[in-house]
């Protein structure tokens, strides 16, 4: 493990620009871009210590709604290598014992591309499973906002 983590690099880098840049800067555009620049890097800092966890809540749960949503509605499965190949890997990556952020990523990426094309043919037959869908994509743009980068 990387010690310090990059949340607390950079988070060191805040302290740095606050501690020694900023107060060398008059007021004006360069301090005011200054300081904008340290809430950003604070903002990115607290961001990148929420990643792992996030990522992997997503996937936890696109995959369990997936899983229930094609139970009660098996044509929801548009291509069923995809479907397959994602939840097999949600499985092995889920349930191993510290997944990095690379191996989530990529989860998250394939169990996304699988929930498009679902959600894409849940729209298209206006199956029932379009409330759930719903709820899915509510709870994933929560967390997305818990990151506090989400523009919204």
């Amino acid at each position: 493990m990387l010690k310090p983590s990059p949340a607390e690099l950079l988070e060191g880098v805040a302290d740095a620009l606050a501690e020694t840049v900023l107060g060398e800067l008059d007021r004006g555009e360069a301090r005011n871009q200054v300081q904008a620049a340290i809430g950003i890097v604070r903002r990115c800092s607290a961001a990148l210590a929420l990643h792992g966890p996030i990522l992997y809540a997503d996937c936890g749960d696109i995959s369990s709604s997936l899983r229930a949503m094609v139970e009660a509605d098996p044509s929801l499965v548009v291509d069923k290598v995809a479907f397959d190949a994602a939840l097999e890997s949600a499985d092995r990556v889920l349930n191993d014992r510290y997944p990095s952020v690379v191996e989530l990523t990529d989860l998250d990426l394939d169990l996304r591309d699988v929930l498009a094309s679902a959600s894409r043919h849940a729209e298209a037959i206006r199956s029932a499973q379009l409330g759930p869908l719903r709820e899915l994509l509510e709870r994933m743009l929560k967390r997305e906002t818990d990151l506090g980068l989400s523009p919204w």
